[in-house]
């Protein structure tokens, strides 16, 4: 099988490392790179068309963004070539178009690193949707935040310098945006979702909040109070409906979610018969997400089936009810539903739905689920 690499930058690169070792009869024969700088051998160009032209049978697409990644995948999948991708953004934006246009062209489209990294996790989806029936996700999907909250309680330091540390080691990119603010969280949420149960979700509809206003002082209180603060997305499905959402939460610090150390992710599934199933591992990295991109490769090889339908219409109507912590400048907005107040700034509301307050979180203020435990 001859494979062309989109991209050589960090999971590209691992890609590229892999199957050169790999001594099988699958090979990359072609590498797109950026400028004519990058061309270190033979097998590079800065030419699209001198790949998706050539005999190649799948095409790695590993280059980020949206605009230009889409155009590369829907030609690819166009010209009746594979395509296996680690781009979340792209994938979660566009999935109905690009599954659907895989399927007329009768070829595989796969995202297994777009999710979760190094785990297993759509091909944990496809093993127990073989024979159970899923009710319900969650888990910590970001290795980046989940880095800056273990940080931010171990050392007890302030979100901008567990930042800059996250960012000095390579865990976080210089504009965290889409990381810190629930985006990354956001995109996985939707392409779980869409998996899970063989739809294909508005990304729009999905309500998300980060960890970018989080403060020491949230931190602490959590502490004392025996939580861990974690970036947690989540969907629930009962019928025609879904909850889907992303939001920090805390968790007693005795549940093994809480526990969860570094820049790890760990992520679970709810199941008729199954039960929860948990699976813990590197989310990111360089080649964490190339061994997920070439777990792909090998599959189709096999000529495995790795298709997830859409056969069903599921509306998000995000019904979820909490109490949530809310720490503002502002908390004139929230004395309605009050159900504790910690500080002059900082509230526990009543049980309430998510929906009912969210317009009124604005960019300062700090909002997170506070999961009530009656057993203690």
């Amino acid at each position: 099988m001859k494979i062309g690499l989109l991209g050589c930058g960090t999971v590209g690169s691992g890609v590229k490392e892999i199957i050169d070792t790999m001594n099988s009869e699958i090979i990359i024969s072609k590498i797109l790179v950026k400028d004519e700088k990058d061309i270190i051998e033979p097998r590079m160009t800065t030419d699209i068309n001198e790949i998706l032209n050539d005999d190649i049978d799948l095409i790695v697409e590993c280059i980020g963004g949206i605009d230009i990644p889409l155009n590369f995948i829907k030609k690819a999948l166009t010209s009746k070539k594979h395509v296996v991708t680690s781009n979340k953004k792209v994938m979660a934006t566009h999935y109905k178009e690009l599954i659907e246009l895989a399927k007329n062209n009768n070829v595989s489209l796969t995202f297994e690193a777009s999710v979760g990294g190094g785990i297993p996790w759509m091909e944990n989806i496809r093993h127990i949707k073989r024979v159970d029936s899923i009710s319900a996700f969650d888990g910590i999907f970001n290795g980046t935040t989940n880095y800056i909250l273990y940080n931010m309680m171990q050392k007890g330091i302030e979100f901008n310098y567990a930042l800059k540390e996250a960012q000095a080691l390579g865990y976080a990119e210089s504009d965290p945006t889409d990381d810190i603010d629930g985006h990354d969280v956001k995109y996985k949420c939707c392409l779980s979702g869409n998996a899970i149960w063989n739809t294909d979700f508005n990304l729009n509809d999905i309500i998300f909040f980060g960890i970018r206003n989080i403060s020491k002082k949230d931190i602490e209180y959590a502490k004392n109070k025996k939580y861990n603060i974690k970036l947690i997305g989540q969907g629930q499905r009962w019928g025609s409906k879904a909850n889907l959402y992303v939001i920090p939460t805390f968790l007693k610090n005795y549940e093994n979610i809480a526990n969860v150390p570094h820049n790890l992710n760990c992520v679970r599934l709810k199941s008729e018969f199954l039960g929860e199933s948990s699976y813990i591992g590197q989310g990111a990295g360089k080649f964490a997400t190339a061994h997920a991109v070439v777990q792909d490769i090998v599959s189709i090889y096999e000529n495995r089936n790795l298709s997830f339908p859409i056969s069903e219409k599921i509306e998000i109507v995000n019904e979820v009810s909490s109490n949530f912590y809310i720490r503002s400048k502002n908390l004139n907005e929230f004395n309605h539903i009050i159900e504790e107040k910690i500080d002059d700034e900082t509230i526990i509301t009543k049980y309430i739905r998510l929906k009912d307050i969210k317009d009124f979180i604005d960019k300062d203020t700090f909002i997170a689920e506070f999961r009530l435990y009656l057993q203690e």
